[in-house]
């Protein structure tokens, strides 16, 4: 069994997450206030590493995705699960910066982020000051290997996929996304 994080994007229940946490799943599960809800698969985008589930549930906080690139020095928070229910059941958030507008190999689809991931963060939201996805978390770099190529472990180095990336992948599969907030929360 694998666990990540998820984030609705539609009054019917869509949400984003990432391909790998629900790669080689028989059957996947929406956790949402202490009910567990069928989840079905709706698309993938392996090379993107983003997934679009649909779940039967009424969802009571909807996330609206950015319609703008996230820029460099651009205050975030993420959001998400990390380490599961180990720690506890409560959404966890820790804040940062957009560190560059790229990702490893100048991956134009991605952006770098100082703000801290964990395992369990994968596929949740990374937020602007107004409540808006800007990206969703993925990955951080595997510090044995950037060790032994560098001699230094690597810190605050993480990254998320671009909205507009899971913006297209939403309205490839005819789901139009709210609007994005233009009130600072």
């Amino acid at each position: 069994a694998a666990s990540g994080t998820g984030f609705v994007v539609s009054k019917e229940g869509h949400i984003v997450t990432n391909h790998h946490v629900i790669e080689g799943c028989a059957k996947v599960k929406v956790h949402k206030d202490g009910d567990v809800y069928k989840g079905k698969v709706i698309a993938n985008d392996i090379l993107n590493d983003l997934a679009l589930i649909k779940s039967n549930f009424k969802p009571n906080v909807i996330f609206p995705l950015s319609d703008k690139n996230p820029s460099i020095l651009q205050p975030i928070v993420v959001a998400g699960f990390p380490f599961g229910n180990v720690l506890s059941t409560s959404v966890k958030v820790t804040q940062g910066i957009v560190s560059s507008e790229t990702g490893i190999g100048n991956n134009y689809s991605n952006i770098q982020i100082d703000a801290a991931l964990q395992p369990g963060n994968s596929g949740g939201p990374i937020l602007d000051k107004k409540g808006n996805v800007v990206a969703v978390a993925v990955a951080k770099l595997a510090m044995e290997k950037i060790y032994e190529d560098f001699g230094v472990f690597p810190e605050n180095t993480n990254f998320g996929i671009k909205s507009s990336v899971a913006r297209s992948m939403m309205e490839g599969n005819n789901i139009v996304p709210i609007e994005p907030s233009s009130e600072v929360i």
